[in-house]
């Protein structure tokens, strides 16, 4: 039974901590990488997303009910730079927070498309809050 306390209240501490903002001493120690450039293993390190710098997504339909898959890339271009570290994001680098609390993303997906102009739509709409 004390074995069992002991779990849960380790992992309820645990829990607590992964909703901590990263500290600026932390930060200061993380690698900084520029989008583009390769990703070190793990997750220790900050990832930079320029403002006005075009980012390449790309989309794929695939399966088995198709003949083909296809693909295409499209670009976007953000309007302020974003910072992504772990499950946190900042505009500026320093004042973190988790992600979706800086960054609503809404998703939809109509089949066919509502109007019946396409077979399908995807819709990806993000969102600073």
């Amino acid at each position: 039974m004390k074995r069992l306390i002991l779990a849960s209240l380790i992992a309820a501490s645990l829990t607590a901590c992964a909703g901590i903002p990263p500290s600026a001493s932390e930060i200061a120690r993380t690698p900084r990488i520029e989008f583009g450039q390769p990703l070190p293993s793990g997750d220790n390190y900050v990832l930079h997303f320029p403002a006005g710098t075009p980012l390449p997504v790309t989309t794929m339909v695939d399966g088995s009910l198709f003949e083909r898959a296809e693909s295409a890339t499209f670009h976007v271009t953000l309007k302020h730079d974003i910072y992504v570290f772990r499950k946190f994001a900042s505009l500026d680098g320093q004042n973190w927070q988790p992600g979706y609390k800086l960054i609503q993303t809404n998703l939809e997906l109509q089949i066919p498309q509502k109007d019946g102009s396409n077979a399908g739509m995807l819709h990806i709409k993000m969102d600073q809050k």
